[in-house]
């Protein structure tokens, strides 16, 4: 390989600079990040009962994935993985709202309908947004971005440590549930109380894991923060983006 080819390859990669994907709708990283909270929060403050105007915040994702040719499949993949946990968390509200909202032919539309709707609704969407802006951002960015914004550097640092070692945790549940599958013979060893205990082990095998990963990291100079760099200031671009984004979702909500 030649010299200039090494010094090319071992060049560090630019903290907030893209080429494509979602940087001409949403400017920089730090912009992107900013436009993406100010989204979910808008989602979020949608009264319980809207859900036509939850639906109507739909659009934000759907044309982030279109303009920037993300891929639609991988997003509705992943959105099918957490529907469980959604449709268990919206379906207490069928039992606690049982007031009369809306009737269609003798078919009476309750409080608790809607309101759980409009739940499944929000999550979906807000977790489409989010997912349009990880899937052209890596995720140590984002955490740089959080750290620009002042977000406590624990938390960042938790973040990044999360995320790069979240690997390790499946590996260790992955190679107990492997052993246990062997030593079990139908329902045996699948009982809760054998579960439990599973669960208790692998909270102490990642811990001593945690701590032998940090002493290695310690040795090799870790100080306890993993953003490094100068800080970059906000640009007028990324600015004048944020506030148009800004306008957009104050309009469906003023508007719809």
């Amino acid at each position: 390989m030649k010299e200039s080819e090494k010094l090319t390859c071992c060049r560090p990669v630019s903290g907030t600079g893209r080429q494509n994907g979602i940087s001409e709708f949403l400017g920089s990283d730090r912009s992107a990040v900013l436009i993406t909270l100010l989204f979910m929060l808008s989602v979020v403050t949608v009264p319980k009962y809207r859900f036509s105007e939850v639906l109507v915040f739909a659009a934000y994702p759907l044309f982030i994935h279109t303009a920037a040719g993300l891929s639609a499949g991988v997003t509705a993949d992943k959105l099918m993985k957490i529907s469980p946990f959604v449709l268990f968390m919206a379906a207490a509200n069928l039992f606690y709202d049982r007031t009369g909202m809306l009737s269609f032919s003798g078919f009476s539309v309750t409080g608790g309908m809607l309101s759980s709707s409009v739940i499944v609704a929000k999550t979906f969407i807000s977790v489409a947004g989010l997912l349009a802006l990880t899937s052209d951002v890596p995720f140590h960015r984002v955490c740089r971005a959080l750290g620009e914004f002042h977000v406590p550097e624990v938390l960042v640092t938790q973040l990044m440590l999360l995320y790069r070692y979240i690997s390790v945790l499946q590996e260790e549940a992955l190679s107990m549930q492997k052993a246990r599958d062997m030593r079990a013979f139908g329902a045996r060893g699948k009982d809760m109380g054998t579960t439990a205990s599973l669960i208790g082990s692998l909270l102490l095998r990642t811990t001593d894991r945690a701590e032998r990963i940090y002493r290695a990291m310690a040795a090799r100079g870790f100080s306890g923060s993993m953003i490094t760099g100068q800080e970059e200031r906000f640009s007028t671009s990324d600015m004048a983006l944020t506030l148009l984004w800004a306008l957009v979702f104050l309009s469906l909500r003023l508007f719809f």
